[in-house]
């Protein structure tokens, strides 16, 4: 895995996922910038945290729609007929249970017709995926976006979207992401169709060596210097089932 990154280069990277079909959007608004640095700030209590998260998705939900769709609908004002403009596509939201879920709300704050769909995943130690609950509507001819802060290994949204899929034949696959790394990037672009977005605020692939599974990723499969487990960050650290 060493060998394999050592040469490494961040533009030459994101061509070759352009020229595989698959288009990252590095999101730098100085809103979102500031909400990225509270994220990352370990003395963010939960509170904060999850209040980051949730205003994350309101402002990605505005960099995601800037290619939006739109269709004209007649209305009447107070004073005469007129028209205005309405989303075409329908959306389906998909926050990967937990950490997804304060940024869902966002995105469902802006956009009130959203349908949302709930996914649930367990990585093991091995760094394997599997899904243990989802409840999804069906998504055929709609836009999909799924919503996980880290995209870590890729692993769990390479496991999502194989879930989603038997819910019908989506219109288009879009990703949003806090923090991403290549080895995560590179994975989901084995998967995921031809003409996937993939939306994130920060690339993270300064830190690397020969423990690392690539630039940005250590060997436990976390984000560096990432922010932290942010399921944990936002709810807690749960515990395990006692066996009786």
């Amino acid at each position: 895995m060493y060998n394999e990154w050592k040469k490494y280069n961040r533009k030459k990277f994101l061509k070759s996922l352009e020229r595989k079909g698959m288009q990252v959007h590095l999101i730098t608004h100085p809103l979102i910038l500031e909400e990225l640095t509270r994220l990352r700030d370990k003395s963010t209590n939960r509170f904060e945290f999850r209040h980051s998260l949730r205003r994350m998705g309101e402002l990605l939900t505005y960099e995601l729609l800037r290619f939006g769709k739109i269709k004209k609908i007649p209305l009447v004002t107070p004073l005469g007929k007129s028209h205005g403009y309405k989303l075409e596509d329908g959306y389906v939201v998909v926050p990967v249970l937990r950490a997804g879920v304060p940024i869902a709300e966002g995105f469902n704050a802006m956009i009130s017709s959203v349908e949302i769909a709930f996914v649930s995943c367990w990585r093991d130690k091995d760094l394997s995926v599997v899904v243990e609950y989802a409840k999804v509507p069906d998504i055929s001819n709609k836009q999909v976006i799924i919503i996980d802060p880290m995209l870590a290994t890729g692993h769990s949204l390479c496991a999502v979207y194989e879930t989603l899929r038997r819910f019908g034949k989506a219109k288009s696959w879009k990703i949003l992401a806090v923090i991403a790394s290549p080895v995560g990037l590179k994975e989901i672009s084995k998967s995921f169709p031809k003409g996937t977005d993939v939306f994130i605020c920060a690339l993270d692939d300064s830190a690397f060596g020969k423990d690392f599974l690539g630039p940005g990723l250590n060997s436990h499969g976390y984000i560096v210097p990432g922010l932290g487990d942010a399921g944990d960050r936002a709810y807690g650290s749960p515990l395990k089932l006692s066996k009786k």
